[in-house]
């Protein structure tokens, strides 16, 4: 068992699978999702959140989800869905002996965290959830195109699926951000480049199977805080779910960044959200 010194890099096995565990800092444990076909690395090469020095009294624990970077796969689009990447996040907080723990993530990251949290309320002490991604009745369609991706990236492998979806991601992306950052969509399309067919198309087939509970379920959470942080001109993460959610969420507080200098203010309000649950 982990405790709240531990600091480096760990493969620790967490139910039925070796998984890369990255820890820095120490306090109060903040588990991390990455985004879909996303990494520990490639968010660490974009650096959006300011992992480079954790907030104070923190214990930032990050780690590839099934699938992805340096942990190992599962073979059915089941082991994929958003209820089971949350059960790896709690196997995680179990390793580390956290009996709580601040639950946060980006995109797919931040479903799992929402999900975590269902699963279990009473261990989670706040919620980080950055980018909401489509939900509800708005999954169909985004479901479909994961489908429609599976197939692809069954058929090219990840280099071929990374080069065509490459072609639509200006369209998908904040132009501010690729103003601002060129280096984005490279870093993506070579996290992706990496992933095998054959786990493309578990792990899209398993997103495309993936969806929250009904609203009133988001009941169980009302009193637990959270600070939600979205930005504007990405249909994947469309402004009016993650109004939905701060709607849902009566602890929450909701940051729009409708700029480039708006989005480097998410370190900043990541840890102080971070330091008052700690």
């Amino acid at each position: 068992m982990l405790g709240a010194n531990a600091a480096g890099d760990y493969r620790l096995r967490l139910r039925d699978l070796q998984f890369n565990v990255r820890i820095a800092g120490s306090g109060v444990p903040m588990i991390w999702g990455h985004g879909l076909m996303g990494s520990v690395d490639s968010e660490q090469r974009l650096g959006w959140f300011g992992w480079e020095q954790p907030p104070t009294g923190l214990q930032l624990v990050r780690y590839d989800a099934r699938g992805h970077g340096a942990s190992e796969a599962s073979a059915t689009p089941a082991s994929y869905t958003w209820p089971n990447l949350a059960g790896d996040m709690l196997a995680l907080a179990d390793a580390l002996g956290a009996n709580t723990f601040i639950a946060g993530g980006a995109s797919m990251g931040c479903v799992t965290a929402l999900s975590a949290a269902l699963a279990a309320p009473q261990r989670v002490r706040g919620l980080v959830l950055v980018f909401v991604p489509n939900l509800w009745e708005a999954r169909a369609a985004q479901a479909r195109s994961y489908r429609i991706s599976a197939l692809e990236g069954r058929l090219l492998g990840g280099k071929g699926l990374a080069w065509w979806m490459g072609r639509a991601m200006p369209e998908r992306l904040p132009p501010w951000l690729l103003a601002a950052q060129p280096q984005v969509i490279p870093i993506f399309k070579s996290g992706i480049g990496r992933l095998r067919a054959r786990t493309l198309w578990h792990l899209l087939r398993g997103a495309s199977l993936s969806n929250l509970p009904p609203r009133e379920a988001l009941a169980t959470l009302a009193a637990i805080p959270a600070t939600i942080f979205t930005w504007s001109g990405d249909p994947a993460h469309p402004v009016p779910m993650a109004e939905e959610l701060h709607r849902l969420l009566p602890q929450s507080q909701l940051f729009l960044a409708r700029s480039y200098a708006e989005f480097q203010s998410l370190p900043q309000r990541i840890a102080a959200f971070t330091q008052r649950c700690a």
